[in-house]
């Protein structure tokens, strides 16, 4: 079994404890606000890995996801040194040649929109005063907002898991005693 596999396994065997997961980077002001571009890769591998959990739920996202950190691992170790902060990775080549625009810059680019999809799925659901069950909505409501601008067509295989969609219990803890609205978090989250 890959070392990929078995960090997101060991990520998938309980719940998802957040806390523990490596946060991103802080953005130093004294180093000209350079985010570390290995401290990067890793974080961004164990966010992508949780979501991994969630199995087909975001699936097509996860590996799009995988594929824009492949990018930037795959440079970044042409030349460590001067690609120790992604702004050097992003302007650079291996060679420290100025470079406008690369595969690297795109997959940050992609990278980023995913991680605000993620992240608006679930302050959606989390604000959901109708206490639905249903994700589904959160889901394409997320999806819509941040990628399908940049699609520029509604992508039906990106959302093929909709289908799959679990209900809200199943993909947050509630904890027992609380109402709808009282949401105590996901194991780790406050």
């Amino acid at each position: 079994m890959s070392s990929e596999n078995e960090s997101e396994l060991a990520v998938c065997e309980a719940k998802i404890l957040f806390r523990q997961l490596k946060p991103f980077p802080t953005i130093d002001e004294s180093n000209g606000y350079k985010i570390d571009t290995r401290h990067f890769i890793e974080a961004s591998n164990q966010i992508i890995d949780a979501m991994g959990c969630f199995g087909k739920l975001f699936s097509p996202v996860v590996k799009d996801m995988r594929q824009n950190v492949q990018k930037v691992a795959d440079k970044f170790k042409q030349n460590e040194t001067l690609f120790m902060y992604l702004e050097d990775l992003i302007l650079k080549d291996a060679n420290g040649k100025d470079v406008p625009f690369d595969t690297v810059t795109d997959g940050l680019l992609w990278l980023k929109r995913a991680f605000e999809m993620i992240e608006m799925f679930f302050r959606n659901m989390l604000a959901d005063e109708t206490c639905s069950e249903q994700v589904k909505p959160h889901l394409r409501e997320a999806y819509e907002t941040c990628l399908l601008p940049y699609h520029g067509f509604f992508s039906p295989e990106s959302l093929s898991a909709a289908s799959f969609v679990p209900s809200q219990p199943n993909v947050v803890t509630w904890h027992i005693g609380n109402q709808c609205g009282q949401f105590v978090g996901v194991e780790g989250v406050s």
